[in-house]
């Protein structure tokens, strides 16, 4: 049995599919047919050329890591998920995103995410499907995967491994919670899911940023208070003094910056109440620099990095969306959909720097 698997050979050229025999598995592995894989900012990133300081593989960048699937088969030994409830083929499970070595002191830590042996998957090499962006996904013996409650519409999955738990991660960090002000910069994927998971920690205005209308209006659906246009209000100073108008001068307690814009820092921490955290997320690709003034931090700012999550939160987001499921509109978040062998198209229609895009998360369907 063969597969494909998407595959980035050359940064800033259109990605290519390659075919691979389907690996039997090792004791403990599982293998998942891959049923959604998310269009991810980092994946814009690397369809961009923006990480062209990062050397790829000889044999290329196995694509994608945010998805769902079915179990397709199930390694010797396996009969439950991570939790211990039983699994059998077929079953809808949702898997961590974050591949770790387990024995650097970061893993040992039980940071897994910010594992310092964490590299890009490359293609072409045992056991093949190690991308989202594929027919299949091998999760190797004891990885962390979930059976999603039967309650649970597929439609509500997909970006739960990436983004969701990503952002949720990145409030937590920040001690988000009861009477907070949040300000979200980017109300796509990452940006709507922080919106309804600073809601539900309890805080009391959250205020999205975007220059895409149909996002901002979404924004306001998953509960934001207040919505800026960016290009309304196109310049730095004008967004901070909005920020200000909005909060009654108060700033904000916690932002967020979601984008991948580095100078976004700069007006952050502007945005920022004394005491404030500005939350770091967006912005992969490296070498790109800011200068701030650290007087700015002297009555208490911080700035927190945030990378992905520790796989033990997503029980917890399936358990948020069964009660939530209802009450916001998760169902809109999943907004365009392609076949796998169209992903040149969805990357290009899916790009939103410096253009408009009806696009809010886009999903790859094998």
């Amino acid at each position: 049995m063969k597969g494909r698997v998407v595959v980035c050979k050359e940064y800033g050229k259109p990605f290519e599919i390659e075919e691979y025999d389907v690996p039997e598995l090792e004791s403990g592995a599982v293998l998942l047919r891959m049923t959604q894989a998310g269009i991810c900012g980092s994946d814009l990133h690397v369809f961009r050329g923006d990480q062209k300081n990062v050397p790829l593989p000889p044999t290329g960048r196995a694509m994608g890591h945010e998805g769902t699937g079915k179990v397709e088969r199930l390694g010797a030994g396996v009969t439950t998920d991570s939790l211990g409830t039983p699994i059998r083929e077929g079953d809808r499970v949702v898997y961590s995103a974050v591949f770790p070595c387990y024995h650097c002191h970061q893993c040992l830590r039980g940071d897994t995410s910010w594992c310092v042996n964490r590299n890009y998957p490359a293609a072409g090499v045992y056991p093949y499907f190690t991308g989202t962006y594929a027919d299949y996904l091998y999760l190797p013996p004891r990885h962390p995967f979930f059976r999603v409650p039967d309650e649970l519409d597929d439609e509500l999955l997909g970006p739960l491994n990436c983004a969701m738990g990503t952002v949720t991660t990145g409030l937590i960090r920040a001690d988000a919670g009861e009477g907070d002000v949040v300000v979200i910069m980017g109300a796509g994927g990452l940006g709507l899911h922080a919106v309804a998971m600073a809601k539900e920690m309890g805080a009391h205005q959250v205020i999205a940023l975007d220059r895409l209308d149909n996002r901002l209006r979404l924004a306001e659906e998953f509960g934001a208070d207040a919505s800026i246009n960016v290009d309304e209000y196109d310049t730095a100073p004008a967004r901070v003094q909005r920020v200000m108008e909005l909060t009654h001068g108060r700033g904000a307690d916690i932002v967020m910056e979601l984008v991948g814009k580095s100078d976004l820092m700069i007006e952050g921490i502007d945005m920022l109440s004394n005491g404030g955290s500005f939350v770091e997320i967006g912005d992969i690709v490296a070498g790109r620099e800011v200068s701030i003034d650290p007087t700015k931090l002297l009555g208490g700012k911080s700035i927190i990095g945030s990378r992905m999550y520790r796989a033990s939160l997503l029980p917890k987001l399936l358990d948020y969306l069964v009660r939530n499921r209802y009450k916001l509109p998760f169902h809109t978040m999943i907004s365009h959909k392609f076949p796998l062998e169209q992903v040149n198209e969805a990357m290009e229609k899916a790009e939103w720097d410096q253009r408009q895009t009806e696009i809010t998360r886009a999903m790859l369907i094998p």
